[in-house]
């Protein structure tokens, strides 16, 4: 399929409002590739699709997978990089691919994204990208925890992987 056929089936089916935030996190995740030496062709298919899942998913924790599941199955992805980007870039990984990191990040700061922080992450994130996703990640579990919501512990995970710097 491609590219621009994908985004028009993605538009029907998800809705302006998560289609907006598909493509800023696909024109993020574009930059961010560039700036990196990834795939720039992955980075765009894996940012558009992000959260295709997103509307049939009752869920939140769930949806990544759950994107993930339809990216391979409705909009034929077949490439493991692009499908593990997907399905981690809520939580993260340890040992995550730079496509993973750069779809991860890329999700925290497109520009229609607004919260405390936002911004120092998104300069961040051109210089040190591990560095952002910790602070993207220490920002997620205090907001979780402050809000006594259910805390995935792959975040966790990512977040003390990258802290020991491996």
């Amino acid at each position: 399929m491609y590219f621009e056929e994908l985004k028009k089936k993605l538009e029907i089916e998800i809705g302006q409002k998560l289609f907006r935030h598909s493509i800023g996190t696909m024109e993020e995740a574009e930059k961010l590739a560039s700036v990196y030496g990834c795939d720039m062709s992955k980075a765009k298919i894996a940012g558009l699709l992000h959260d295709c899942g997103k509307g049939t998913c009752k869920d939140n924790l769930k949806h990544a997978k759950k994107s993930a599941e339809i990216a391979r199955l409705k909009f034929g992805v077949k490439d493991k990089d692009i499908i593990n980007a997907i399905m981690y870039h809520t939580t993260g990984r340890v040992n995550m691919t730079l496509l993973g990191k750069i779809i991860f990040i890329a999700d925290k700061i497109e520009p229609n994204r607004h919260y405390e922080g936002v911004e120092e992450i998104r300069k961040e994130a051109y210089t040190n990208i591990d560095a952002a996703i910790i602070k993207s990640l220490e920002s997620t579990i205090e907001y979780v925890k402050n809000r006594n919501m259910v805390l995935d512990m792959e975040s966790v995970n990512t977040l003390n992987y990258l802290k020991e710097g491996k």
